[in-house]
């Protein structure tokens, strides 16, 4: 009997493949994220709403954590199949004797800000005002504390010169500004576009637009990508696949799609009971996602430049095997599918 049940699952999962393609070997998935509703992630949500994991013979279920760090823990924990997260961890996880590879691109520019809340806005000048701050981020070691690391670092702060406090990235960070609980607050759209123009706080670091990239990193950093352990990718090839040709098609529905089209896709509960502020906040993101999913190369050795300014294992690591934490092989198959 068992038999015959596991022989008509796989003929199941056959069917539900798409036309021409491998089945994937796991047909359900758990994915963790650090912050869904953010726009920081917009195309994975994209790619959900839009059925286009389903379309690949998916099942994907999108555990959400407060932060990037959160999912990634899930990840090593094998509580997580695949995490929706900021590339750097791939190199930062590689010094730890963890293997992980980044297979698809969601940004191209991180999009992360750094907000200063408005009593105290008028005395920061420079990133040297930072010290003796509290400062929110979604998680510890989350891609929003390692922006306020590198801040640091390029004027000569120490890590405990500031508090870090975890926050969140919706509601929770919104309420930590507005309640005094914390300073400043390294964040992602679209909670920081809703506190500047609410007058709760002042935006002073950007890594929205090129020049605000250049500013703070030296140069283009890779942002969201799909990472998973090595070991997985190796032996689930036509799963890795399907969750590419998903996150690839929301890329490139999202180039030819107006802003109503996204607002009228993503869950309204996301828009933070303000469709205008949420579209404006989009408006200017929309230039920072990726619109193809490949990750550059120049971007992979400036993400590693930029973590050895202020990463304590990444400086320590006696190697870093760069073109390990990465691969657009996945990307080139889906692009000769889709685009």
């Amino acid at each position: 009997m068992k038999g015959i049940l596991l022989a008509l699952a796989a003929i199941c999962a056959l069917f539900a493949a798409p036309a021409g393609a491998a089945a994937p070997e796991k047909s359900k998935v758990v994915l963790a994220i650090g912050g869904r509703t953010t726009l920081y992630y917009l195309p994975l949500t994209l790619a959900d709403r839009l059925g286009y994991f389903k379309d690949e013979g998916l099942e994907v279920e999108i555990n959400d954590f407060p932060g990037g760090s959160r999912a990634l823990q899930a990840l090593i924990g094998h509580s997580a199949d695949v995490v929706s997260g900021a590339y750097e961890h791939t190199i930062v996880m590689q010094t730890l004797a963890q293997k992980v590879q980044a297979f698809v691109l969601q940004g191209m520019n991180p999009g992360l800000e750094l907000g200063i809340r408005k009593d105290k806005a008028a005395g920061y000048s420079w990133a040297k005002d930072l010290k003796g701050m509290r400062i929110g981020v979604s998680a510890p070691g989350s891609s929003t504390h390692m922006l306020v690391n590198h801040l640091l670092a390029s004027v000569g702060l120490k890590q405990d010169d500031v508090s870090i406090i975890g926050v969140g990235t919706g509601p929770s960070a919104v309420a930590a500004m507005r309640s005094g609980e914390i300073d400043a607050l390294s964040g992602a759209e679209p909670v920081m576009t809703l506190l500047e123009r609410s007058g709760d706080m002042k935006i002073v670091v950007e890594t929205i637009t090129d020049k605000g990239v250049r500013d703070v990193f030296g140069g283009s950093m890779p942002a969201a990508t799909l990472y998973a352990r090595t070991e997985f990718i190796e032996q689930n090839p036509n799963t890795v696949q399907a969750l590419t040709n998903a996150i690839v098609r929301a890329l490139l529905w999202l180039q030819k799609s107006s802003t109503e089209d996204v607002l009228n896709t993503v869950p309204p509960e996301y828009l933070l009971g303000d469709k205008a502020l949420y579209a404006a906040a989009f408006e200017r993101l929309r230039p920072t996602y990726s619109k193809d999913g490949m990750i550059p190369k120049k971007g992979v050795d400036n993400s590693y430049k930029v973590l050895l300014a202020h990463n304590n294992a990444v400086r320590r690591a006696p190697v870093v095997w760069i073109n390990q934490t990465y691969t657009n092989a996945f990307v080139e198959k889906a692009l000769q599918k889709y685009k």
